[in-house]
């Protein structure tokens, strides 16, 4: 064999190199360009799944505060309520304490009773009451006579209240009350 000169060796060494490059190119530097498209167009599949995701947590978080909230609300009125009565209990009531602060009755209508669950799931423990009064008598003999309900063993809650200069007595205030109350039955 003979011996190779300058620029054969030239020739084969720039051959070997294209050869290792190709091969190179072909056995790593392909799959992981490969890999690396599948694992950006995973990304970006998954980046947009977790933005439609975005809104529904927040959601979930809207709804879990309400829960909390609520389940407050029901632990505070659980330890409050102690006192144990019916609706038409209720009514009386209301209507003795309006009566006892110098206030006209027109009318005390109960709008609806819902039956409440506590927080063991039972149903029927607590019962909710809305009442519609309508009311004839002064500033203060209402704030007397919500301040006398708010004092009693059952949590009322003033809904709607709506006050006009009476129209037979100008001196006397027409007064709309709606209550919601809740007592342990």
């Amino acid at each position: 064999m003979r011996e190779l000169n300058k620029r054969e060796k030239i020739i084969i060494a720039t051959v070997a190199i294209a050869l290792v490059v190709f091969i190179v190119q072909r056995l790593i530097v392909e799959p992981q360009s490969r890999r690396l498209t599948k694992a950006r167009k995973e990304l970006a599949f998954i980046t947009e799944q977790y933005s439609g995701l975005l809104p529904k947590l927040a959601g979930f978080k809207n709804l879990r505060s309400d829960l909390v909230s609520k389940e407050r609300q029901l632990a505070s009125l659980e330890g409050a309520l102690s006192y144990k009565a019916e609706p038409a209990e209720i009514i009386h009531e209301v209507s003795r304490r309006a009566q006892v602060h110098g206030l006209q009755l027109d009318h005390l209508r109960p709008q609806r009773t819902t039956v409440l669950r506590s927080r063991a799931g039972k149903a029927g423990e607590f019962r909710q009451l809305v009442l519609n009064l309508g009311i004839r008598g002064r500033y203060e003999q209402l704030g007397e006579f919500l301040s006398s309900l708010e004092e009693q063993p059952f949590y009322v809650k003033v809904v709607e209240l709506k006050v006009e200069r009476g129209r037979e007595l100008p001196q006397l205030l027409e007064i709309r009350l709606q209550l919601e109350i809740v007592v342990r039955t």
